[in-house]
C-alpha cells in the first residue's frame, strides 16, 4: 500500500491520466478495477504478495482504462506505449493463483 502513491506519481504523467482516488481491497477474480466515471482505481490486496513489477503493471493497466474502457486494440496500444515491458508481469499475473482460482469457480 505504501508504494502506490509513488507508482501513481511515476505513471500518471507517462499514461497521461490521473486517478482521483485509489484503494486496496480483497478481490476474488481481479487484480484491479477502474471506475472511469469516478476516476477511482481499486487494487487487489493479493498484489502485496507479488513482485513490485506486478503491482506497477496493474497500476499502469488501470490508469490506461481511464483512456479506454475496453480491452481492445486501442487499449493494448496505449498500454504498450506507456509500458513497453508490460508482457512479463501480465503473463505472471494471468497464470498466477488468482487467475487459477477465478477459472476454477463456475460462473453463475
Amino acid at each position: 500500500q505504501a508504494q502506490v502513491p509513488a507508482l501513481l506519481a511515476k505513471w500518471e504523467p507517462v499514461v497521461g491520466a490521473q486517478a482521483a482516488a485509489w484503494g486496496i481491497k480483497q478481490m476474488k477474480t481481479r487484480w484491479g478495477t477502474c471506475s472511469i466515471r469516478a476516476r477511482r482505481i481499486w487494487l487487489s490486496l493479493e498484489l502485496s504478495q507479488w513482485p513490485l513489477a506486478c503491482l506497477e503493471y496493474v497500476v499502469v493497466h488501470e490508469l490506461t482504462h481511464l483512456h479506454e474502457r475496453l480491452h481492445n486494440a486501442r487499449f493494448w496500444h496505449l498500454l504498450r506505449q506507456a509500458m513497453p515491458e508490460w508482457r512479463q508481469p501480465h503473463q505472471a499475473l494471468r497464470h498466477g493463483q488468482l487467475a487459477t482460482l477465478a477459472e476454477a469457480v463456475p460462473a453463475t
